[in-house]
């Protein structure tokens, strides 16, 4: 009956050893989430620094080119 008793008080130890463990490293990782990704900048793919004025006249040289030679 001695037995018994020291088998049942080694596994509830045991079995509180794992349960303090497992609180403390959930609690770790919380802490190591990675951060949350930024904001899409709106509007910022298309931004273009030469004008359209200046690309059009060019591609018209271009082609007046072409088709003169």
């Amino acid at each position: 009956m001695a037995a018994t008793q020291v088998i049942v008080s080694k596994s509830f130890l045991l079995f509180l050893m794992i349960t303090a463990f497992a609180v403390v490293s959930a609690q770790g990782s919380e802490s190591m989430a990675p951060a949350p990704t930024p904001g899409i900048e709106a509007g910022a793919g298309f931004s273009v620094p030469v004008s359209g004025v200046i690309v059009g006249f060019s591609l018209v040289v271009s082609l007046l080119g072409f088709l003169k030679h």
